[in-house]
This record gives structure tokens, C-alpha cells and sequence, in this order.
């Protein structure tokens, strides 16, 4: 594509994992808004859908994010096109789900997860931070926008690594909020309930590993709310559009809590809900008899 491409104002985003679900409604959301969006996919096949229907509103990036070399590439590209603009955001919406206890995950799986959640969010934000910094960016205020989950504040089991690397998540978001402060870059969390998504049907294809295990009659219980959390999960254009108003001021609050479950998963996860309450909590749930 020519890097002859123009914003409106220059406005320039990047959005991770772009090629289905939140990513890809995100960058609609934004690009039908007059943003320039650059939005990463895996394999370059992946963003011609968005291409043909956006044209030179997005610009597809090719990496993993957890790949540095591809990264610092990507970042390349990106600052040789938007020059003394910058962008003005950084959504950090790549992420992987494991369902499973943690006892009996696969060590190389449980690392990957993490990896992908926690350590790709931090590489994609260190390479493109520089351009937040960028021109105009700087006195107008740029956002880091990170797409969490109600994981991130409350454990659940099964749903272990998950909630292990969205934990670290928003502590990694706190962290960069605080020692960006001074420089006008915003760090906001999206913390999500189920989301219309590809990882439903992953993860719910995996429950039945756990036949003959400690762990089988919670993997059906588990296997049952998640059938339940698929049927209710909302359309990717409700984080989309949130994510449009943040990034443009309308919003100005530090985290979101969106969807079913938000509000158990907040009082559950509250200093004011001894600990052993939700324990019990939980386990009833998740192991009295049908």
C-alpha cells in the first residue's frame, strides 16, 4: 500500500489483532471515524478483507507480538508514513485464552499465554511509545488503550492462565500510567465480560481433556457457563464503540467493566468480600450436583 496515505488531522492508531472479533470491529469503528488505523495480523492474507473494504483508512501489519524484530519493523513502517504526526493511540487488543487447572496445563501452554498477554502487550507498547511522544501527540494527550477482561480482577477456576496474565495486564497498565503521568499519555483498561469471539469455540472444544481427573466434574460445570456466557456474549461493536469514545475524550475514566458478569465479578473481587465467602462461593457453584 503507498505510504502516500493521509488522516484526517492526523489522526494515527494502532490496534493489535485485527484479522477477527474486537480488533477487527475496532478498526471499522475507527477508520469510518476519519482514523488512519494500522492493525497487526499474523499472516498478510489476513487484512485484505479489511483493506478491500476500508482501502487507505488501514494499514495492515504484518507481526506477532511477541516477536521484537517484527516489532521494530512494524514501527519503522509506521513512523516513515505518519512522520512528525505520530498516532495518537495504541490499542493493545492481541490476546490468547487456556482453559484448564493449572495443575494439569501444559507448562510450554501456560508460558505461551502469558507470553502472548502480558510480554506481547509490553513489547507492542515500547515499540510504538516513541510515536505517542511524536509532534502534536504530546501537548494533545495520546491514550494506551488495553483490552483487559473481568479476569483481570477476579480468579476463576479452570480459567487459570488467563487470569494469571490479565492480572499482570492491568498491573503492567497501572504501571505505565504512573510513569507516563507527566507526559500527557493516558493508560485506560477495557475490562470485559464474554465477547462474540473465536475463543469461545476453542476453549469450549477443550473441556472434555479433563474425563477421569480430579478436575472432570468442574470441567462440565465450567463447560456449561461458558456455553451459557457464548449464547449471551455481545457483539464486538459494544467495545468497539467504547473504545472510539475513549480514545476521543468522551470517556475519561481509568477501566471499563463491560458485559455479563461485570458486576458479581467487582463485588466478588472487593476488599469488602472476605475472601473465604467467595471461595465458597465459587466452589458451590462450580461442583454441587446437577
Amino acid at each position: 500500500m503507498s505510504q502516500t496515505i493521509q488522516a484526517q488531522n492526523g489522526k494515527n492508531i494502532v490496534v493489535t489483532g485485527v484479522s477477527s472479533g474486537i480488533g477487527q470491529e475496532t478498526v471499522r469503528c475507527l477508520a469510518k471515524k476519519g482514523y488512519r488505523v494500522f492493525g497487526s495480523v499474523r499472516k498478510s492474507g489476513d487484512g485484505k478483507p479489511l483493506e478491500d473494504e476500508l482501502g487507505d483508512r488501514f494499514h495492515p501489519l504484518v507481526f506477532d507480538v511477541c516477536d521484537k524484530d517484527s516489532l521494530k519493523r512494524s514501527a519503522e513502517i509506521v513512523s516513515q508514513i505518519v512522520k512528525d504526526d505520530g498516532i495518537s493511540a495504541i490499542i493493545n487488543n492481541a490476546g490468547l485464552a487456556l482453559f484448564g487447572p493449572i495443575e494439569l496445563l501444559e507448562d510450554d501452554a501456560f508460558e505461551h499465554i502469558v507470553k502472548v498477554n502480558l510480554l506481547g502487550t509490553r513489547f507492542v507498547t515500547n515499540a510504538f511509545l516513541p510515536l505517542l511522544r511524536t509532534g502534536n501527540q504530546r501537548q494533545l494527550g495520546s491514550k494506551i488503550i488495553n483490552i483487559s477482561s473481568l479476569s483481570g480482577i477476579f480468579n476463576t477456576p479452570m480459567n487459570g492462565a488467563y487470569c494469571i496474565s490479565k492480572h499482570a495486564m492491568e498491573s503492567l497498565g497501572e504501571i505505565y500510567r504512573r510513569e507516563l503521568f507527566g507526559e500527557h499519555i493516558d493508560v485506560v483498561s477495557i475490562r470485559s465480560g464474554p465477547i462474540q469471539s473465536e475463543i469461545w469455540r476453542k476453549n469450549i472444544d477443550s473441556t472434555s481433556t479433563y474425563e477421569g481427573t480430579t478436575y472432570e466434574n468442574m470441567a462440565k460445570k465450567t463447560h456449561r457457563i461458558m456455553e451459557h456466557a457464548k449464547r449471551s456474549a455481545l457483539p464486538p461493536s459494544v467495545i468497539a464503540e467504547l473504545t472510539l469514545d475513549i480514545v476521543e475524550g468522551r470517556k475519561k475514566k481509568l477501566s471499563y467493566h463491560v458485559g455479563e458478569g461485570a458486576r458479581i465479578s467487582r463485588i466478588l473481587s472487593s476488599t469488602l468480600m472476605p475472601k473465604r465467602w467467595a471461595d465458597k462461593l465459587i466452589h458451590n457453584a462450580l461442583n454441587k450436583k446437577s
